[in-house]
């Protein structure tokens, strides 16, 4: 087994090699991602926008065909296609088919009518019998005949005829027609209709004058009117039925009527395939070109503004690049894809290496690459979609979320550098776009200012009034300087103010869900520690109320020093208003909040009592965890003391122990630290101690209290306290500076009122 040192180096030697391949795996995935957001195939060589100032001249280096645009194209194919006419195929077996079902109806009405008249009879039949037996065993039977019928009847009624009633199989059979003589009526009222022709629904989203007709496998042109739909065919079979019909029957008319209506189609029927045949066929006989260019044909003068017409040559031009097989090779589009991604590479090293200079901290934590890395393959994914895959604007990407939502989560600083690499491979992959590069950078900076001090959500406003106003100049600084259609520039200006408005709200909504899934604390959950109702600042102003007052004193002087030195002035308060939270578990060990004559003290040896004082950083740590508090928030609770003395009772041991002529261990009375490793927790460090020892001086003048911080900060770096901040000698210089204000202002005196000292001499004889 490895000694434990060596085992430590090991461990650490492993960690190193998995964070580096981690790094390195996650570079190489962003950047092979980015590279498949380019667009497909070569970048073109002359790539000008409309109203763009050539810088060359342009000629062609072959013969090829002037395309149309994609609207002229489906115009012109939407011109064609309305000059189609619908197909309607006439079906000679339609009427065959209906007096085939009539036929069928006809045989099971005749069923039905003998079935029901056998009924009948056996029921007349089984009330005449008198022997029992006979009579049970002729119920059985009945009850099979009786289902029998039902069953036609359900067969009828499937058929279409709903209103049979009551059977009249006896006036069918013995007074009147038989049900021949009823299907040959409505065949004859059917027939007229068949012979003039009966359509079907026409098409609902087209509007049709005329119709081609098929009969025979002959075509015709006609007009839908020249014949009956199933409506005004339905009417002539009516009229017809109710003017020969038998006797005038009324059940016997609504019979024929039923079974007319349950056999009739349509015999001139839409032809659906035939019809989109026949309009992609029209669609494919539209060229596609409009004119051609000739080899060493001039397309464009250098120095000439890009029209229209120029532009859609240019579009030619590639479109014929890429057919003739420039980039469309296997071996082409390997280079052309390795090109895509070291063009990405150069980009992403710059801000790179500058998170590995400036920002290693946030450079060697994998979980910050990667939420870097997410926003922007996001963003990225958003641009591709909103220009090339929806068509909108430009100006609708929303590319101040990431400017946001880095400046919440790192700094200024960081979020500029991010938004420049960002912003130059967003406009290189949206084809150059100049104006969405100048105006994202200006617009991102704005944001970026909007957001740097985050301290209160009504920020969303300036914000989006911020990035709407940065867009809408941009766009109006460049429409000034070319000449685009007033429907362009009001189509910028729109999407432009629905990005302003929509990214800021979007931006507020994903840091949410960035703090729970990559474990960060931004400034929005710093604001939401300082409300005083959280559950531990109201145990410690409940229970230790002298050290509450201590931390909002402390923090006052952390804020002022932090700001002055360009560190977090919020992480500085919060982490002042949570370090001694541990206090509220024995606050009355502790001086601050005890009652003038009692010290728990008196009664414990220095090295007890140390350990009591000690074992506040402890609690402290304890309801940190037990309360969720962010780590960034609880590291303030042990490095606010280090592994500085409690120095106090150990001067009172010392003396003990020169009476007694024994020892004592040093390592009693030191807190377990570690040490503050950020600005924020040397700040702590320093505004605490000064704040406590303040309390002591009497008669307090600046003088005294500037020799008091000079003293503090040197004990604190004599005692290697600060080896481990960022903190600077000139920072500490600052820092004092700007401490000073705070704590003379806190020190002052009040004037005493007449008779005021007479009421506290009468108050103390009381006592």
């Amino acid at each position: 087994m490895l000694p434990q040192s060596k085992k430590v180096v090991s461990d650490e030697k492993k960690y190193h090699l998995w964070l580096r391949i981690s790094q390195i795996t996650l570079i190489v995935l962003l950047l092979v991602v980015t590279a498949l957001f380019f667009p497909r195939g070569k970048m073109f060589q002359f790539n000008y926008n409309v109203d763009q100032i050539t810088t060359e001249t342009i000629i062609a280096p072959f013969d090829f065909d002037i395309l149309k645009t994609s609207e002229a194209l489906e115009t012109d194919r939407n011109a064609r296609e309305s000059t189609v006419q619908p197909v309607f195929i006439w079906d000679n077996t339609s009427r065959d088919k209906v007096n085939t079902a009539v036929d069928e109806i006809r045989q099971q009405l005749a069923l039905w009518y003998q079935a029901e008249k056998d009924l009948a009879a056996k029921k007349n039949y089984w009330n005449t019998i008198t022997d029992t037996l006979a009579a049970d065993s002729m119920i059985f039977k009945l009850q099979e005949d009786s289902l029998h019928v039902l069953n036609i009847k359900l067969e009828l009624q499937n058929r279409g005829l709903k209103n049979l009633g009551t059977p009249r199989w006896d006036y069918f059979l013995e007074k009147g027609p038989s049900t021949r003589q009823l299907a040959n009526s409505v065949k004859q009222a059917l027939l007229p209709q068949y012979m003039l022709g009966i359509i079907g629904d026409l098409p609902t989203d087209i509007d049709v004058a005329r119709i081609t007709m098929i009969m025979r496998g002959k075509e015709s042109s006609r007009n839908p009117k020249d014949f009956r739909n199933m409506e005004q065919s339905w009417e002539g079979v009516k009229k017809v039925l109710s003017s020969n019909y038998f006797d005038r029957n009324p059940s016997l008319q609504q019979l024929a009527e039923d079974i007319a209506k349950a056999v009739m189609i349509p015999n001139l029927n839409y032809s659906a395939e035939l019809t989109d045949n026949r309009i992609a066929e029209a669609r494919n006989l539209v060229p596609i070109s409009v004119g051609k260019v000739f080899k060493n044909e001039r397309i464009v003068d250098a120095n000439t503004r890009v029209t229209p017409q120029i532009k859609q040559k240019l579009n030619s031009l590639e479109r014929e690049y890429i057919r003739k097989g420039y980039g469309e090779s296997a071996a082409n589009k390997v280079t052309t894809f390795m090109g895509k991604i070291m063009l990405s590479a150069f980009l992403l090293f710059f801000f790179f290496a500058y998170l590995q200079t400036y920002r290693s901290q946030i450079y060697n934590d994998i979980k910050l690459i990667a939420l870097v890395g997410v926003i922007f393959i996001m963003l990225l994914a958003l641009a591709h979609l909103i220009v090339y895959k929806l068509g909108w604007s430009e100006f609708f990407v929303p590319m101040s979320i990431a400017a946001m939502i880095f400046t919440v989560v790192f700094d200024g600083r960081i979020a500029f550098i991010i938004m420049v690499t960002l912003t130059l491979l967003t406009g290189i992959i949206l084809s150059n776009n100049i104006p969405f590069i100048v105006a994202n950078l200006f617009v991102s900076s704005l944001a970026i200012y909007t957001v740097r001090r985050l301290r209160s959500r009504t920020q969303i406003l300036w914000s989006i009034l911020a990035v709407t106003s940065g867009y809408v100049a941009v766009i109006a600084v460049f429409e000034m300087i070319k000449f685009s259609n007033w429907e362009s520039v009001m189509e910028h200006m729109v999407f432009a103010a629905a990005n302003g408005i929509l990214s800021p709200l979007l931006s507020y909504g994903l840091l949410v869900l960035i703090e729970r899934v990559f474990k960060i604390t931004t400034n929005l959950t710093l604001l939401e520690l300082l409300d005083f109702n959280n559950k531990l600042l109201s145990k410690l102003a409940m229970k230790a109320p002298g050290t509450f007052k201590h931390s909002i004193d402390v923090g006052n002087l952390a804020v002022a020093a932090a700001e002055a030195v360009g560190g977090n002035s919020l992480l500085a308060r919060v982490g002042a208003y949570y370090h001694d939270i541990g206090k509220a578990e024995k606050p009355e060990y502790f001086i601050e909040n005890q009652l003038r004559g009692t010290n728990k003290h008196e009664k414990l040896s220095p090295r007890l009592s140390a350990t009591v004082i000690v074992a506040h950083v402890k609690d402290g740590i304890k309801l940190a965890d037990e309360n969720r508090l962010p780590s960034i928030v609880a590291d303030f609770i042990p490095m606010h003391h280090g592994r500085t003395r409690v120095e106090f009772f150990y001067q009172q041991a010392l003396e003990r122990a020169k009476e007694t002529d024994s020892e004592i261990n040093e390592a009693d009375f030191k807190y377990p630290g570690p040490r503050p490793n950020t600005k924020e927790t040397g700040i702590l460090m320093i505004a605490e101690a000064v704040e406590a020892a303040s309390r002591s001086l009497k008669n307090p003048n600046p003088q005294r209290l500037e020799s008091l911080m000079d003293t503090i900060i040197e004990s604190r770096i004599k005692g290697g306290e600060l080896i481990n901040c960022p903190l600077t000698f000139r920072d500490l210089e600052i820092i004092k500076g700007a401490m000073m204000p705070v704590l003379t202002g806190s020190m002052h005196e009040r004037i005493e009122y007449p008779g005021q000292r007479e009421k506290l001499h009468m108050m103390d004889d009381e006592t």
